[in-house]
Order: structure tokens, then sequence, then C-alpha cells
């Protein structure tokens, strides 16, 4: 499913929608062909009994995985809106401490803001790996935020928050290379696609007609567009549905103002 990911937004709508499509139809109309002479009325009967349980089990499935990646977005877009927060303090703690000697400092920050906007947001969408130069723009600023020797009170509780603050920026980092490689399991998937087919297969005993034929395909589209939608939110850095790093645009913007 990582191939599929990858695909143009157009075309893979279409790819999903498509297989669901052929999946619901296809094993109804084999199955059809090599059971129909040995059904009965009983069989009917049965199928729909099977049917009303094999579905609820398979909207459990695609509601369970919906459900998953949903959560895994709103918690890559509060850990983006966090990660942003943390650069701000730092970057502003860092004037509080001494805006001269620590220009450089703020100066990394702000270089380490651009890498993550430029490079590194398509990056995750694209390998799933974080950028090496804004992992060494963060060492710099850890390294010198170490290397402080306070003067004052006011100093000493400065760094030891920014000391505390860059380090959970290292961990949330972290999380956001691990959100981007994770994914959807392969065998939710697989359960997703063998429920549609099952459910197809067990449809035998009802006639072709053009509208049982038309409920099938609708069935299968609405399936792929549910597909579609969990694939789309698997990696929460690639289009369609991504986060989009909209505090790291305010913050490099209020970063530069302030150091202009």
């Amino acid at each position: 499913m990582s191939l599929l990911a990858h695909l143009p937004n157009g075309l893979l709508i279409v790819v999903i929608v498509l297989v669901a499509s052929a999946l619901a139809l296809l094993p109804y109309l084999l199955a059809r062909r090599v059971m129909l002479a040995r059904a009965d009325q009983h069989s009917k009967d049965l199928a729909g009994s099977v049917l009303f349980r094999i579905g609820a089990l398979h909207s459990l499935i695609l509601a369970l995985i919906f459900a998953q990646e949903l959560l895994n977005f709103s918690e890559a877009r509060h850990a983006m809106t966090r990660e942003a927060a943390l650069v701000g303090d730092i970057y502003y703690d860092l004037q509080r401490y001494d805006d001269e000697t620590t220009a450089s400092m703020q100066a990394h920050l702000v270089d380490y803001t651009a890498i993550v906007l430029e490079r590194e947001w398509q990056g995750l969408a694209q390998e799933g790996r974080l950028d090496a130069q804004a992992w060494a723009e963060w060492e710099s600023v850890y390294e010198a935020i170490l290397d402080l020797v306070p003067e004052t009170l006011r100093q000493e509780s400065l760094r030891d928050i920014m000391v505390v603050q860059a380090r959970e920026l290292s961990e949330l980092r972290i999380n956001r290379e691990t959100a981007a490689l994770i994914g959807t399991n392969d065998l939710f998937f697989f359960a997703a696609i063998a429920g549609i087919v099952v459910m197809s297969i067990g449809y035998f005993p009802f006639p072709p007609t053009p509208v049982n034929l038309t409920l099938l395909l609708l069935f299968g589209v609405y399936t792929g567009l549910v597909l579609y939608f969990i694939v789309a939110f698997s990696n929460p850095f690639s289009a369609p549905g991504f986060v989009e790093p909209l505090r790291f645009e305010r913050l490099i913007e209020a970063m530069r103002s302030a150091a202009g």
C-alpha cells in the first residue's frame, strides 16, 4: 500500500475505486456461475443472514482503520504546533537571556525553521526521513545552550528552561519521522479487501438484474472511496491529506521580522 501513496492524487482515487468496484462485481459473477446450480431458497436465506454479519464486521474494520488514520493526523498536527511553539520559545528566551551573545544561536533557529519548511516537510512526504542539515542546526543550538554560563538567576532559569525545550524538540522531531514511516498496516487492507470479496460472493443467489448490479457497484465505489481516504491520511506529511506547517510559516515570518 505504500506504493499507492506515491501515485498522483487523481490517479490514486481512480485506481482504488476501480479495484474496489471490480472486487465487488467479479467474485459475484464468478460465484454465481459456479454455485448457482447447487443453490436453493434456503441458500438465499442463509446468504442474507451471513452477509448481515460479514457486513457488520467489514464496516467495523473500515471504521477502525479510518479512525486510526484520523487520530494519527490529529496527533501529527498537534506535534507540529508544539514543535513550532518550542522553537519560538527558545528563540525569544535567547533574546531574553542576552540578545547580543546569543545572536548566532538565534540565526541557527531561523535556518532550522527554514529547512523544515523548504526541505524537511517534502522529505518526510517522499522518503519518510528527517533532513540532516536540520539536525545539524538543532545540534548547534543545543550545544550552544549547554555551553552558556549564566551570570544571574534570571539567566540560570532561562538556560535550564531552554535545555528542557531543546530536548523536547528533538523528541518531537523523532515522532514526526515515525509518523511518516508507520503508514497503515497492510493486514488491515487485506481484511478490508477480503471483506469486499466475501460479501460479493455471498450475493450469488440474487439475480444479476441491472438494479442489483448497480447496488453492488455502488458498494464497491463507496468502499473504494473509504480506502482512498485511508491511504490519503496514511502519511500526515504527504498530499492530499497532510498536515500543513502553518505554525512554522507564521513563526519564520515573526523571527525574520524580529531579526530585521
